[in-house]
């Protein structure tokens, strides 16, 4: 079993586990900036992803339910880059963390934040997923999982069950011991690594089941579509924004796995060189990187988010009108309707 875990050694300053792993990368301070970064970019994409999502090219939500999940998505990663993002660029530029050693309430709510929304993102993922193995796989995809309002009440539904699976955090984890100092660990119960171990199974393992499960079933279907003579249009309206949702979910087990494995039964061996501690800190700055990169793909792999980007960035600029590639300038309706009333006047 493993001593130490990944929130309890970011959580814990006073740890002497904490201060090795951060004293052995204090003079790679381009880490730290790097987090920073992930912060400031990852909050621009999110916004904007969010608010072009909400563009009316996409307010047709009945229609097209999958909607309601990468809104909420958008939403789950702007919170994420504040979380261990945040802290990470603190505690290594300025030597603290709203996590551990700043308040216990900032201890208590951070903790809880950080872990709700990794979870949520997941099983939002999973449905997600299921989502698009229905309307591939399906001529008629008319079943309670792909109607708007039944859509709304899985999102809802897994956030309110995430939210009390966590809740404890709030009440029972972080407190001061006799020296003054912040624990990020319970007086009732051990915390970690159990807890840590349990993570990993809930964010990455059962999900990461059902991902492969429903996105390799997802890829033969898109297979079978592209080599179909005849396909209904409700099929191939739900091929872009499948092929987004497939790089998404396998871009979000590829830099989220290697991080949380490590932490929940490696760190002790990693912790005890410094090149397993650097690996850690590679492992953290991959993870950190994903809640960035959902705007750029589907930018990159959805056509119609891509126009609709646009357009809301350059909705202002006059488009100028194309010629045919004379000198002629280009003629309107009105103007040959025009020109007709003065021949006949004539």
């Amino acid at each position: 079993m493993v001593n130490n875990s990944s929130m309890n050694v970011l959580s814990n300053t006073s740890n002497s586990n904490s201060t090795d792993i951060y004293s052995v990368i204090s003079d790679v301070t381009f880490l730290g900036y790097y987090s920073l970064s992930m912060v400031i970019i990852g909050t621009i994409f999110n916004v904007l992803t969010f608010f072009v999502l909400c563009r009316p090219a996409f307010r047709d939500t009945k229609v097209r339910p999958t909607l309601h999940y990468m809104r909420t998505l958008a939403l789950i990663d702007f919170i994420n880059v504040y979380g261990w993002n945040l802290d990470h660029y603190l505690q290594l530029v300025h030597g603290f963390t709203l996590n551990d050693s700043y308040t216990v309430a900032s201890c208590k709510i951070f903790s809880f934040l950080n872990y709700v929304t990794l979870h949520i993102s997941a099983w939002l993922r999973v449905f997600i997923c299921f989502d698009r193995y229905l309307c591939l796989s399906r001529l008629q995809p008319n079943t309670w999982f792909n109607k708007s309002k039944s859509v709304l009440i899985i999102i809802f539904g897994t956030t309110i069950f995430f939210m009390l699976f966590n809740f404890h955090l709030l009440i029972f984890v972080c407190y001061r011991d006799d020296s003054g100092q912040i624990v990020r660990s319970s007086k009732l119960y051990a915390l970690y690594p159990i807890y840590n171990q349990i993570h990993l199974v809930i964010y990455i393992g059962i999900p990461l089941f059902f991902m492969i499960l429903f996105n390799s079933s997802s890829i033969y279907h898109l297979i079978q579509l592209r080599h179909a003579t005849i396909v209904q249009n409700s099929r191939i309206r739900h091929r872009a924004i499948s092929i987004t949702i497939i790089f998404t979910t396998c871009l979000f087990f590829l830099t989220c796995a290697p991080s949380t494995i490590s932490y929940g039964y490696f760190y002790n061996t990693l912790a005890a060189t410094v090149t397993g501690r650097r690996l850690v800190n590679a492992f953290d700055s991959i993870t950190f990187t994903f809640p960035v990169l959902s705007f750029p793909i589907y930018l990159i792999t959805f056509s119609e988010f891509r126009r609709a980007t646009f357009g809301f960035v350059i909705r202002n600029r006059e488009i100028q009108p194309i010629t045919n590639g004379t000198k002629q300038p280009h003629v309107t309706n009105i103007q040959l309707q025009h020109r007709s009333n003065t021949h006949h006047l004539k």
